[in-house]
């Protein structure tokens, strides 16, 4: 009985207290289909996309319904490559994948030889016709300008010198004859 109260205890930590840490991270998704020119999809194409900048790479190939999908992809820019044989190869570059919004993006292949190729630059806004999610990247500098909690008596101990801070351990409260406010 005691050890069955124990492993009770231990599912019940691990359940409650480290699975929620799973949830932190934000992904994307890319999914499409593979069709050649006149509409007709297209089976076993070789569909591989990739982050130059972080060396990330994932492949998989179309399926019955020329269908390829790529689940929790971490937000980026890629680029989509699409291959079959007796088919140019498809490359989509700046393909730019947000948090938490997934994306689509239809593939057609046109008849020719794999050493030729269809490129894409362009970057497009991604449209999410999957589900009703909405994402957005934010740069840089605009997460470093968002404001901290705790930072608050930080920035008015640097903005005014009435502002109590440990070297002097005054107490300064708005209202009072030391503040003048």
């Amino acid at each position: 009985m005691k050890h069955v109260c124990w492993l009770f205890c231990l599912g019940f930590f691990l359940l409650f207290c480290l699975t929620p840490g799973f949830a932190q991270t934000g992904t994307t998704s890319l999914r499409g289909t593979v069709n050649d020119e006149t509409g007709a999809v297209i089976v076993g194409a070789n569909v591989k996309i990739s982050n130059s900048q972080t060396g990330f790479e994932r492949s998989t190939t179309s399926g019955s319904a020329g269908e390829y999908e790529f689940l929790a992809l971490p937000p980026g820019l890629y680029a989509l490559t699409v291959e079959k044989q007796s088919f140019q190869r498809y490359v989509h570059t700046n393909l730019d994948l947000l948090v938490n919004l997934p994306a689509t993006q239809n593939v057609t292949l046109h008849v020719g030889s794999v050493s030729q190729t269809v490129e894409v630059s362009a970057v497009a806004v991604a449209l999410n016709t999957t589900d009703a999610s909405v994402g957005n990247a934010f740069s840089e500098n605009e997460v470093k300008q968002l404001p901290l909690e705790g930072e608050t008596s930080l920035i008015c101990s640097a903005c005014s010198p009435a502002w109590p801070t440990p070297a002097t351990e005054r107490t300064c409260r708005p209202g009072t004859p030391e503040t003048g406010r």
